[in-house]
């Protein structure tokens, strides 16, 4: 007899950087605990391109569960150069995983989907440090009483938080499963990290934690629930080098968008190797990276800004790459930059 199967959840990774909208490079993995956890609640994840959805025989059977054990999914992209289009400007590779769970929703705007973080896209709130055995609190006083809690809230035993010595700002962490710690001073959450206890651990990109009480409420109410994270793109300050001598010969060259406007800053003669001089153009607002870009941007010659037209040298610049991208972290400001030679 064939087992009938209800669609039970839909989750979908979305980023403004691909036309389409979807980020079909991430991939999910889960562990021995989740494969378990999947198993005995009759659960059938079907993945596609860019999510997947969630399929249950029975909805009740998520009442089996307590919260303290999520199904735990691991999210990274097999694009390499995901972190070069994504608006992540503070998330550090080696220290740093997005971390999401479905507690606290937030409803999207466009769609019935709901979002698994406060903004409108991942942002800094979602950046938690990856705890090795200990965590520290700068500021630390000692008149104050700190808290650890799990992501439900719930307080974790004393002996699993023990401080390193009398008045010390660090605290040891052990004897503790997998998950989100979040601290407080008892009127304030200083921070939150995301403890491992394996001494060897392959860092995801993120971790994604569905509990299944909260899941099964809001499918009560709603029928098939959608999930959604949202990736913006980066936007960079772009910088056209013209290396082929040819561009020397023009006069008062500009670059111009499809509303022949102005949109880039120059030119100024640079040396980019040896004794080859560039003349440079820089944006004059941040542009952002685009899988397909409606931006149009034309070298023209002796632009006139009250007709705007001029002769067009070039009608379709190439436009910005991922692979392309310097960072200026002067002391003025840290600024992005994707330059692009011609």
């Amino acid at each position: 007899m064939l087992q009938n199967y209800i669609h039970l959840l839909t989750f979908q990774f979305n980023h403004m950087y691909f036309n389409d909208k979807l980020f079909k490079s991430v991939e999910i993995t889960f562990d021995a605990e989740t494969t378990q956890l999947l198993k005995n609640l009759d659960l059938i994840l079907k993945p596609f391109p860019g999510g997947f959805n969630l399929l249950t025989s029975n909805p009740e059977l998520l009442k089996t569960t307590i919260d303290a054990y999520p199904i735990r999914f691991y999210i990274n992209s097999k694009d390499p150069e995901y972190i070069n289009y994504t608006q992540l400007p503070n998330y550090k590779i080696s220290e740093n995983l997005l971390y999401f769970n479905n507690l606290t929703i937030n409803p999207s705007t466009n769609n019935k989907s709901l979002r698994l973080h406060s903004g409108e896209f991942v942002g800094d709130t979602d950046i938690v440090a990856v705890c090795q055995g200990h965590i520290s609190i700068p500021g630390y006083d000692k008149t104050k009483t700190y808290r650890f809690s799990d992501a439900l809230g719930d307080a974790i035993a004393d002996q699993s938080v023990i401080q390193a010595k009398p008045d010390s700002e660090v605290f040891n962490i052990s004897n503790l499963p997998q998950g989100l710690i979040r601290y407080s001073d008892g009127s304030a959450e200083l921070g939150r990290t995301y403890y491992n206890p394996a001494a060897i651990w392959k860092k995801p990109l993120g971790i994604l934690e569905i509990f299944t009480n909260s899941l099964l409420s809001q499918f009560v109410k709603n029928g098939t629930v959608e999930y959604a994270v949202n990736f913006n793109n980066r936007k960079t300050i772009w910088k056209y080098f013209l290396i082929n001598p040819i561009y020397q010969k023009f006069n008062n060259l500009s670059i111009i968008n499809k509303v022949k406007e102005q949109a880039f800053n120059g030119p100024l003669k640079q040396q980019v190797h040896l004794n080859t001089d560039a003349l440079v153009f820089e944006s004059k607002d941040e542009i952002a990276l685009a899988e397909f870009s409606d931006d149009n941007f034309q070298l023209v010659e002796n632009f006139d800004v009250g007709t705007h037209s001029g002769k067009i040298i070039l009608k379709n610049l190439v436009k910005a790459s991922s692979a392309q991208l310097f960072v200026d972290e002067s002391p003025s400001g840290k600024k992005t930059y994707s330059h692009i030679y011609i």
